[in-house]
């Protein structure tokens, strides 16, 4: 095994959103997503939501697959907003993008080529980079953006830390860029840590992630012209997502050794420390999404973590007569998460057949 902290380093395509006519995405008057269709999703499964983005209707997967669209109703008074255009907008969210990649065998290249040649126009995306070492210290960003000590072609930045009571840092966040709406688009970094996040959340992070105590990610958004661009350079231009990730980064900031010597920053080194990220940067590949969250994994994490502190609850509790896996029961669950959602989403089809080596394998133990 690779002891190189820099080639364990994935991309993933986080956020998704285009829009596409409704000519181009409906055949006759009857109301139809073919776009949807063609990318495996079965219309049954959304559920009616109310409209955003000056779209009068709309509908949603778990939340991690949303559609916007006009429909003209006037019994339920359904009027098209006059900043408004006869066109769908698909938003895939970052839990969306997951399920998307599993169902296009993880071929962005193809969709996005696929999408243009249908005329859609991609209106946001993100690109993720997942770092399971900590490649980069956050707190040396800090320092290095709160001196002044970086080049960049952006007039801000943004930084953010969460802390418990005891002062314990348990979040923290690095907004490179601004993040404010404009007719031509923008694009900015984010870099948080995404281990926090999850253990915040009570969620499960990935394997690499539980193996190293530790996730970051970077991430760079992209939106209206600037996410045109990023479909163009690896639609005609063929350019990796790897390389336009990297070019984009090298221009939002460059760390800097100072130089007494000098106050021109353009004779000022790049610190060997972003150099090795960004050559890494360059170097890394879009992840699997099947290494995400899947039942199997779901069920070993039970097994291992959650199913003795049942049982121990269970011995306590029964010495005093009361039921603990009763109590559970009547426990009622308001919302589950968006990553909770795409797996009941994605397994809910599976027979009693394909199910039973699952619990097989949960109940003796056996996992891969």
């Amino acid at each position: 095994m690779s002891t190189n902290p820099y080639t364990s380093m994935v991309y993933k395509v986080d956020w998704l959103a285009l829009t596409i006519s409704d000519e181009l995405d409906q055949n006759g008057e009857e109301f139809e997503l073919l776009l949807l269709e063609s990318l495996g999703y079965d219309l049954a499964d959304f559920e009616s939501v109310n409209g955003r983005y000056f779209y009068n209707s709309g509908l949603t997967l778990g939340g991690y697959v949303n559609i916007y669209y006009n429909i003209e109703d006037e019994e339920r008074d359904k009027k098209i907003h006059r900043n408004s255009s006869m066109s769908r907008n698909y938003v895939f969210t970052g839990q969306g993008c997951t399920d998307l990649g599993k169902k296009i065998d993880n071929d962005w290249v193809g969709l996005f080529e696929a999408l243009t040649k249908l005329g859609a126009k991609i209106t946001r995306i993100d690109l993720a980079l997942d770092d399971f070492h900590a490649v980069v210290d956050f707190n040396k960003m800090e320092n290095k953006l709160k001196r002044g000590e970086y080049r960049s072609s952006k007039k801000s930045y943004n930084i953010i830390k969460e802390a418990d009571v005891n002062g314990d840092i348990k979040g923290h966040t690095i907004y490179i860029g601004s993040r404010s709406r404009s007719a031509k688009g923008c694009y900015f970094m984010r870099c948080y840590d995404k281990y926090a996040q999850y253990k915040n959340k009570n969620q499960l992070p990935p394997e690499e992630a539980i193996g190293s105590g530790k996730w970051q990610r970077y991430e760079i958004s992209y939106t209206k012209k600037k996410a045109e661009l990023v479909i163009s350079k690896i639609v005609e231009d063929g350019q990796s997502i790897s390389s336009i990730f990297q070019e984009t980064a090298r221009d939002i900031v460059e760390f800097l050794v100072k130089n007494k010597n000098s106050k021109n920053k353009s004779r000022w080194k790049v610190c060997k420390w972003w150099e090795d990220f960004l050559d890494g940067a360059e170097k890394a590949e879009l992840g699997d999404p099947e290494k995400d969250v899947d039942l199997g994994r779901t069920l070993r994490w039970l097994r291992l973590s959650v199913v003795p502190a049942l049982h121990l609850m269970d011995e306590l509790f029964s010495e005093k007569g009361i039921d603990f896996y009763e109590v559970l029961k009547e426990i009622e669950i308001t919302e589950y998460s968006k990553k909770q959602k795409r797996l009941r989403d994605e397994n809910k089809r599976l027979t009693k057949a394909e199910l039973v080596p699952y619990l097989e394998a949960f109940k003796e133990g056996r996992f891969g």
